[in-house]
């Protein structure tokens, strides 16, 4: 299996002691071709002729672009626009598809038990909150700032600045030149844009390229395990649940917690709401608490209490016991407009786009981190395959490995999008 057929496996599983189903580590890492990075060492080592690679944006997709081009033995240096502490506060929950987990293990920057949790079962739920059908599916669970801790460890300090952000990219004839806010100036061999699908490099490269509203948000949160009565815990635990109401569709699953802990009393459960909200809705709803008028989302604790509470009184309308009861105990909810955006480029010369600048997929595949870390790792593949950072290499070797990832992630991309796009507007009802 190739690492472009992702989100598609089908291999063995392995089947614990407790009578779960898991996908074996080894078995995924070998169906996915990972490279053995630990044989590398000794040749990386000898590279002399290294990309310096500037990195904008440092969140996830920016930051596996890094650990990426560091094992291919190159420079690379993240710059992110979001001020220090500001990024633990994303514990939104994701699923943790095992081409990232593989990727994650196979450089030794975090094992499955301490990135993951899981689920053994699918529960399809009635109004009344019973399960209507039991699928015995495994899925395995992360959490946004579970993963970003793990992937920021394993880079040194001083090739992560935050409180950096680029607002002007020039390409002289050697290289890449990027200004930023401050008026700082600096200059690399390669630049690769992984800022999110509001990208303002992508921008000035595809002016007409802008993420496209797809008529519905996701209302979510998460709320510690600790904190559910016990005549509810029955009901989340290692379950994945799914309802379907009128319209619109809830899901839940456990993550780890603010801390990382994947034990039982120790994780979060995670929840999604995603509901229909028409475009003249959306500057209502995306009005904060200190009275800033947001446009795409609002973070924890920033919404207002009319809005809250118009939620709670729709969740007591459409919700199973268990599920209003998450939308009312959750203190701090957070919205999420859902878009969908693909390009048909994502290499301008010495300028690469990546991850959510490049393809936003909506969040019913559960793959933008996953895909996040293809981009990354098989851009560093490609660059290794042509011995870029050896003695010797051109740019015509430097352009064809960038001509060949992109092809590559051009072609996933669209595929995803489109597949994403599908199952949401079915999901969600009214389109």
């Amino acid at each position: 299996m190739s690492r472009r057929q992702i989100y598609d496996y089908d291999g063995p599983p392995r089947v614990c002691h407790d009578g779960h189903v898991y996908y074996d580590p080894e078995v995924i890492r070998e169906s996915y071709d990972l490279p053995d990075f630990s044989a590398r060492e000794e040749v990386r080592d000898r590279f002399d002729d290294p990309l310096d690679v500037i990195i904008s944006g440092g969140s996830m997709g920016g930051l596996f672009a890094a650990v990426s081009m560091s094992q291919a033995g190159h420079k690379p240096t993240v710059y992110e626009q979001t001020e220090y502490g500001k990024m633990r506060e994303r514990g939104a929950g994701i699923i943790a598809h095992p081409e990232m987990l593989a990727f994650l293990e196979s450089q030794d920057i975090a094992d499955w038990d301490e990135t993951t949790t899981h689920t053994s079962q699918t529960h399809h739920l009635g109004r009344a909150g019973e399960p209507l059908d039991v699928e015995g599916r495994a899925t395995y669970t992360s959490a946004w700032d579970t993963v970003y801790r793990n992937l920021r460890r394993a880079l040194p300090d001083d090739i992560y600045q935050m409180g950096r952000e680029i607002v002007e990219v020039e390409q002289p004839d050697d290289g890449v030149r990027v200004r930023f806010a401050d008026g700082d100036v600096v200059e690399g061999d390669l630049l690769l844009c992984a800022e999110g699908y509001r990208s303002s490099t992508r921008q000035q490269y595809l002016p007409d390229r802008t993420p496209e509203y797809a008529g519905y948000i996701a209302y979510r949160g998460t709320i510690h395990e600790e904190a559910v009565p016990p005549r509810y815990r029955g009901r989340f635990g290692e379950i994945y649940n799914l309802y379907h109401a009128p319209d619109s569709q809830f899901l839940t699953y456990p993550v780890p917690g603010p801390e990382g802990g994947t034990e039982q009393g120790e994780r979060r459960i995670n929840w999604v709401w995603y509901i229909p909200y028409e475009d003249d809705m959306l500057e209502d709803l995306l009005l904060d608490s200190e009275g800033r008028q947001r446009t795409h989302s609002l973070p924890p604790g920033l919404i207002r209490e009319e809005v809250r509470e118009r939620h709670i009184e729709r969740a007591e309308e459409l919700l199973p016991p268990q599920l209003e009861w998450l939308v009312r105990q959750t203190a701090e909810p957070f919205v999420q407009c859902i878009y969908d955006l693909a390009v048909p480029q994502m290499v301008f010369d010495r300028v690469c786009i990546l991850g959510d600048a490049a393809f936003f997929i909506r969040p019913h595949l559960g793959a933008g981190t996953a895909h996040a870390a293809v981009d990354a790792l098989e851009l560093g593949e490609r660059l290794w395959s042509h011995d870029i950072g050896s003695s010797g290499w051109t740019a015509a070797d430097l352009d064809a490995a960038l001509s060949e990832w992109e092809a590559s992630q051009v072609e996933t991309g669209y595929r995803l999008v489109e597949e994403a796009r599908r199952r949401g507007d079915r999901y969600i009802g009214q389109f």
